[in-house]
């Protein structure tokens, strides 16, 4: 738990007092558990310390969307509690075992009257994690503003591949589908087609694009 983001440039001992004078505390999930239910109040922030997650959302047709996969290290729940919005629009549902770690967010962002330094960098880092949230969730607008299937897989893939050429995307099938706001078997028919004209190659959730 200690080696995590959240936690970086903090001295372990530090870490253990920051976790007690807080009140944090962890919570461990099942398979297709739901860490968060939409309607739910949010006053914390959570953190993927094992496991896999997604924030799921039900568009206006009550299909379900997947608005992001979360990873160990990943963190959720700062865009409802900055915003004040309090109660979540979202589902989260654990894709494996997942253990959570859930910080009070008025006493993470509220340092003790000794402005202990350990506090303030923990602030700082959770600064930088949804800074860097933030970005991954633009360049989901960017994905799924393209015109047509073909070009949001292709942007999709592009993002996922970090420039290079074979690589591996962390969602099944219907995940990718859902990710993308289109239709599952329109999708299979357009992947099957690109790799029929030397765009990608594909097996399973290994790819590689060609033209690079």
């Amino acid at each position: 738990m200690l080696e995590i983001d959240l936690f970086e440039n903090i001295e372990n001992n530090f870490v253990l007092e920051l976790l007690q004078c807080m009140g944090i505390k962890t919570k461990t999930f099942g398979k297709n558990s739901r860490i968060v239910k939409t309607g739910s109040k949010i006053d914390f922030l959570g953190v993927i310390l094992d496991g896999n997650a997604q924030i799921i959302k039900k568009d206006p047709l009550g299909k379900d969307v997947v608005i992001e996969n979360l990873k160990t290290n990943d963190i959720f729940g700062h865009d409802i509690v900055c915003a004040g919005t309090a109660k979540s629009p979202v589902d989260i549902i654990s894709k494996n075992n997942c253990e959570v770690l859930f910080l009070p967010f008025e006493k993470v962002v509220t340092p003790c009257a000794k402005l202990c330094p350990h506090h303030l960098k923990l602030i700082k880092n959770i600064m930088k994690m949804i800074s860097n949230k933030n970005s991954l969730l633009n360049s989901k607008i960017d994905i799924i503003a393209q015109k047509t299937t073909q070009d949001k897989i292709l942007a999709f893939l592009t993002t996922y591949s970090k420039g290079e050429k074979a690589f591996s995307v962390p969602y099944s099938r219907e995940e990718m589908a859902k990710f993308l706001c289109v239709d599952r078997c329109a999708m299979s028919r357009e992947l099957s087609k690109m790799q029929k004209n030397g765009i990608i190659k594909f097996h399973k959730n290994s790819f590689e694009l060609c033209n690079l």
